[in-house]
């Protein structure tokens, strides 16, 4: 049988030859190719024909200027490839680059090729219409605890899932606590009002919150201060505090209610969510509930617990059935003591409830 390739001999003189190269690579920190192609020349012309490698460097094709320049505009944009550099020298210096060469210089001038970090972006900046809204809120809280017939409330809206409330609390260590969830696409939806200085609260439970809805809620509330001059309810921007209908509700002859919306990211002006808050952290956080009735019935249970504020009114009895398409009641929140971070117009009025 014929032997294929060279003899062994001729083989093992290749591999040492193949180690020469590599050991001179390595001691003249140089690559073995480069070792490879100076010994063809000393093989072909001897020590004459390695001696006529003269490599002479070139002077860079950009200037000093030209290329502060460049590292300026790498430091203003980021770009994605070494073709679009070029782009920017060729129509800023009239000079061509090839993309090749271009990746090269980027490097030498202290550069990579990397991904940028992702930060978060920056705070919004205020309007100037903010600190003048914000500015109104404390007038209008003396104006109600001065007089009676002006009440002040606050309006919004809240949405608690049928679904798995956790929150933080004392776990042996090494153990794990297991709160059961539920689907979390159901709803139930909230209507409220909160008062000042009474610190009552009007609820309304709805299918979902719209125009009209608001106009019955508002209607609600007025009915319920019938010897009011002047009710201000404080409200955000939502779509549906300025529908068409609210508006026109509110143009109509006679109507006792105006509405001052707050400046946009101000959640922390509108009283009602340290109460949405509170009744979060002891109705729902860490709580189970089977079924969407139970759901239902443990947030009416908040509310109906809480003392009766208004003459003429009675709280119903827990065993009382609730109807389960409206719900309204009036309660009063004297006696909570909420703690929340963000509190400036509380602060001001130097109050301890809410």
């Amino acid at each position: 049988m014929e032997q294929r390739g060279a003899p062994s001999d001729e083989r093992a003189a290749v591999a040492r030859r193949l180690l020469d190269i590599r050991a001179a690579a390595e001691a003249l920190f140089i690559d073995a190719g480069t070792v490879r192609a100076h010994r063809r020349l000393y093989v072909a012309a001897g020590r004459a024909g390695v001696g006529r490698l003269a490599y002479v460097g070139y002077a860079p094709v950009l200037s000093e200027t030209q290329t502060a320049e460049l590292s300026a505009e790498l430091s203003a944009r980021v770009y994605l490839t070494a073709k679009a550099v070029c782009g920017f020298v060729a129509a800023r210096f009239s000079l061509a680059y090839a993309p090749h060469a271009m990746a090269r210089l980027p490097g030498r001038i202290g550069y990579v090729w990397k991904r940028p970090k992702v930060v978060p972006p920056p705070r919004p900046t205020r309007r100037p219409s903010a600190p003048s809204s914000t500015r109104r809120c404390c007038p209008l809280m003396a104006q109600a605890e001065a007089d009676p017939a002006t009440p002040l409330l606050f309006v919004d809206a809240t949405h608690p899932a049928y679904d798995a409330h956790p929150a933080q609390g004392w776990i042996r260590r090494g153990e794990r606590a297991v709160l059961p969830s539920n689907h979390g696409r159901v709803n139930v939806t909230l209507n409220g009002a909160f008062s000042w200085p009474a610190r009552e609260v009007i609820t309304r439970e709805a299918t979902n919150i719209t125009g009209p809805e608001m106009v019955s809620f508002f209607a609600q509330i007025e009915a319920r201060y019938p010897a009011a001059r002047t009710i201000t309810l404080i409200a955000d921007n939502a779509t549906y505090n300025r529908a068409a209908a609210v508006r026109e509700w509110l143009a109509r002859p006679g109507c006792r209610m105006r509405v001052v919306y707050l400046p946009p990211y101000a959640p922390n002006l509108n009283l009602i969510e340290r109460l949405w808050w509170f009744f979060k952290k002891k109705a729902l956080w860490n709580a189970h509930y089977p079924s969407l009735a139970d759901f239902r019935a443990a947030i009416r249970a908040f509310f109906l617990r809480q003392p009766r504020s208004v003459e003429g009114r009675t709280r119903l009895p827990p065993d009382q059935p609730l109807p389960l398409d409206r719900q309204q009641t009036s309660t009063d929140f004297r006696s909570v003591e909420v703690y929340h971070r963000r509190s400036p117009v509380l602060l001001r009025h130097g109050t301890t409830a809410l």
